[in-house]
C-alpha cells in the first residue's frame, strides 16, 4: 500500500478536471481543417510524439512515486539540493606552466574546478601544477592521451614530498581508448588498472570515465548515445574485474561525461534515462544496489551543434544546454567557450561560459531544485520511452559480443552514419535550423580570421552539424578578400505567380545564408530576362519560371554568358531533371530540397 506521504497532493481543487478528449476537441477546432494528428513529431530516434500529453499518459508508469537519492535513481542521487560544479575546460601546450596560470585565475573568479586536456603528460609541469593550485580544495580533472598510472605516480610523488595526501584529491581522469579508439588492449587494460589501484583510497577522484561525447559529437541519436556509453561502460567493467579488481572497485570509480545538446527536453530525459539504465546493469552484476547512485556524471555543452559563423548565438546554445544537464542532476558542468571552433578561446569567452554556468546557480536558483521536471506528463513518458528505446539497443550491441566486437564490425561507425545523414539533410533542406548558419544569418558579421587556414587547419572540427554551410561560407568570403567584393546571385522571376515568388524567396534566403550579395529581379519574357542576365557580372544565376517552356527557354541563351555562372532553377523538375540538365540547367533549388550537392557544386566552382 502506498505510504500517504509519498501521494501527490491535489492543487487547485475548485477547478474541475478537463478530460482528454475536451482537449482534443478544442485544439482540433482551433486548428480548422488541420488533422491533430499531423503535429504529431517524429524524431530520429524512431519516437513518435504526440502534440499533447495528459496524465492518462503517466498513470501505469513504474517510477512515478520513486524519490531522488532512491534506487534507481532516475531522479538522481542529490537529497538536499541540486548542487554542481562550474569546470573549466583548458587545453594545455609545451610543460602548461600557462595552462596552469590560467587555471588558477578562473579559479579565483567563479570557476569550482579545472579539467587540464593533456597531449603529452610527460612535458606537464606537475611540480608548478601543485604549487600553484591546492588540489585539496579544488576539483582538478585530467584527460590523458596514455599511461595514465604514470602521470598519478608522478603526482603522488610531488604531493608526498609536501606531505600532501593524495586520497584528498578530487576529480576525474579521463582516459578511455574504448569510446575514442574502439581498442582496450593489453597495454591499455594494464594502465588502467594500475590507475584504478592508485586511486581506490581517493574516494572523489574518479579514474574510469566513459566518454558519450565520442558519439554526440559525430551525429549520433540520443539512444544511441546511452546505449553506446552503456555498452562501453559493461566492457569496462568486463575486462577490469577479469584482470581481478572487484566489481565494487569499478562502480565506485565510474564517470560518464555525456554532451548536452540543443534538444531541451530529450536532453533533461538522457541523464535521467542514463542513470535508470545504469541501475538495472549495476543490477544484472549483482552488486550492491546503492553502488549504482555512485556514478558521476560530467555534462558539457554539445560540440555537434557549435557554430562558426556568428558564434555569439552559441551562447544561446550553451545556454539552453547548461540548463537541460542542470536541471536532470549533473554533477559537473564545461560551457564551452562560444568562440572554440575557430581560435583557442581568450578570457572574455571563457568568462561567459563559465558565467553561464554561474548564473544558473546564483541568478537563477537551480540549484534549489531536486528533479525540477518531475511530474510533467511528457517527460515522464518521454522517460520511459527512451529508456525502452535505449535498452533494447543496448542489448542490440550486446548480442553482438559487447561494444569491442560491435566497434571492430563497423556497426557502431555505420549506424550513427546513418542518423547523422538524417541530421545533416533535415539542415541542408531547412527543416531544422542553425540561427545564423543555414537560417537568420548576420548581413554584417565580419569574419575576423583566415578562412583558408582555418579550413586547412587539422582543429578544424569538420564533423560539427554547421560544417557544409560554414565550408561554402568561407569559399565566398575568401571570394571577398581576393576579389574585393562578394560573390552575386540573381534571383530572376519570370511571369506572375505566387509560387514562383515563394521558391525565389527561398533560393534568396538560401544564397544569402551561403555568403552570396542576393538580389531579385522580374521579368515578363526569356528575352528580357536573358538580354539582361548576359551581361550581368554574376556567379550564380536562379531562375523562377512561371511556365516550364521557359525554363526550356532560358538555359540555351545563358551558355553563352562569359562568367559561365551556374544556373539553378528555383522549383522541383519532378519528370523533367535530365530534359532541364541538357537545357544548360546546373542543379534545382527548392523548399525541403537536400541543398548539400548545390553546396558542394557551389564551393568548388567558387574555388576553382
Amino acid at each position: 500500500m502506498m505510504d500517504e506521504s509519498l501521494r501527490p497532493k491535489k492543487l487547485f481543487t475548485e477547478f474541475r478536471p478537463a478530460p482528454v478528449a475536451a482537449w482534443a476537441e478544442k485544439a482540433q477546432k482551433d486548428l480548422r481543417d488541420t488533422p491533430l494528428e499531423s503535429l504529431t513529431w517524429n524524431t530520429v530516434e524512431e519516437i513518435r510524439l504526440k502534440p499533447y500529453f495528459s496524465s492518462e499518459d503517466v498513470q501505469q508508469l513504474p517510477l512515478q512515486t520513486q524519490r531522488p537519492g532512491s534506487f534507481p535513481f532516475v531522479r538522481g542521487r542529490k537529497t538536499e539540493q541540486n548542487n554542481w560544479l562550474t569546470i573549466q575546460q583548458i587545453q594545455v601546450t609545451g610543460n602548461g606552466q600557462a595552462a596552469i596560470d590560467k587555471a588558477a585565475a578562473a579559479l579565483s573568479k567563479g570557476a569550482d574546478g579545472i579539467h587540464f586536456i593533456i597531449q603529452e603528460h610527460q612535458q606537464f609541469d606537475v611540480p608548478y601544477l601543485v604549487r600553484t593550485i591546492d588540489l585539496c580544495k579544488f576539483t582538478v580533472s585530467y584527460t590523458l592521451q596514455d599511461s595514465p598510472q604514470l602521470f598519478l605516480e608522478r603526482l603522488y610523488a610531488h604531493l608526498s614530498q609536501l606531505q600532501i595526501s593524495h586520497r584528498n584529491l578530487q576529480g576525474f581522469l579521463d582516459y578511455d581508448p574504448l569510446t575514442k579508439e574502439g581498442s582496450l588492449g593489453k597495454q591499455e587494460l594494464k594502465a588502467l588498472t594500475k590507475a584504478l589501484n592508485l586511486t581506490k583510497d581517493s574516494g572523489e577522484l574518479y579514474s574510469i570515465t566513459v566518454n558519450g561525447t565520442s558519439f554526440s559529437r559525430i551525429g549520433a541519436s540520443t539512444v544511441q548515445e546511452i546505449a553506446y556509453t552503456l555498452s562501453a561502460a559493461v566492457e569496462y567493467i568486463d575486462q577490469l574485474t577479469t584482470a581481478g579488481e572487484t566489481i565494487e572497485s569499478v562502480l565506485r570509480n565510474m564517470q560518464f561525461h555525456m554532451a548536452s545538446g540543443t534538444n531541451y527536453f530529450f536532453e533533461i530525459v538522457k541523464l535521467r534515462v542514463v542513470r535508470l539504465l545504469w541501475a538495472a546493469v549495476v543490477e544484472a552484476y549483482q552488486a550492491e544496489p546503492s553502488l549504482a547512485g555512485q556514478l558521476r556524471i560530467h555534462a558539457s555543452s554539445s560540440s555537434w551543434y557549435q557554430t562558426t559563423l556568428d558564434p555569439y548565438t552559441n551562447v544561446l546554445r550553451s545556454t539552453t544546454e547548461a540548463m537541460a544537464a542542470v536541471m536532470a542532476g549533473c554533477d559537473s558542468l564545461t560551457v564551452l567557450p562560444f568562440d572554440s571552433t575557430y581560435k583557442q578561446p581568450e578570457e572574455f569567452s571563457e568568462r561567459i561560459a563559465r558565467n553561464v554556468s554561474i548564473i544558473l546557480k546564483e541568478e537563477a536558483y537551480l540549484h534549489q531544485a531536486i528533479d525540477p521536471a518531475a511530474g510533467s506528463y511528457y517527460l515522464e513518458a518521454l522517460t520511459q520511452e527512451l529508456a525502452a528505446k535505449a535498452w533494447d539497443f543496448f542489448k542490440e550491441v550486446e548480442a553482438l559480443g559487447g561494444f569491442k566486437d560491435a566497434y571492430d564490425r563497423g556497426f557502431i561507425f555505420k549506424s550513427i552514419t546513418e542518423v547523422s545523414r538524417k541530421k545533416f539533410s533535415a539542415l541542408a533542406t531547412g527543416r531544422q535550423v542553425l540561427v545564423g548558419t543555414n537560417k537568420y544569418t548576420n548581413p554584417k558579421e565580419k569574419i575576423d580570421f583566415d578562412p583558408e587556414q582555418l579550413i586547412q587547419s587539422a582543429d578544424f572540427d569538420t564533423t560539427r552539424a554547421a560544417y557544409p554551410t560554414e565550408v561554402m561560407r568561407m569559399a565566398t568570403e575568401l571570394h571577398l578578400r581576393k576579389r574585393k567584393r562578394r560573390p552575386k546571385a540573381i534571383v530572376a522571376i519570370i511571369g506572375e505567380s505566387v509560387q514562383r515568388r515563394s521558391h525565389a524567396t527561398f533560393a534568396q534566403e538560401f544564397l544569402r545564408c551561403a555568403g552570396f550579395e542576393t538580389v531579385q529581379q522580374p521579368y515578363q519574357t526569356v528575352e528580357a530576362a536573358s538580354e539582361q542576365l548576359l551581361q550581368a557580372e554574376v556567379e550564380v544565376v536562379v531562375v523562377s519560371c512561371a511556365e516550364a517552356a521557359y525554363a526550356r527557354e532560358f538555359g540555351p541563351k545563358l551558355k553563352a554568358h562569359k562568367a559561365k555562372p551556374t544556373i539553378i532553377m528555383a522549383d522541383d523538375p519532378e519528370q523533367m531533371k535530365d530534359e532541364l540538365v541538357a537545357n544548360g540547367f546546373d542543379e534545382f533549388l527548392f523548399e525541403d530540397c537536400d541543398t548539400a550537392t548545390l553546396l558542394d557544386l557551389l564551393h568548388k566552382r567558387l574555388i576553382s
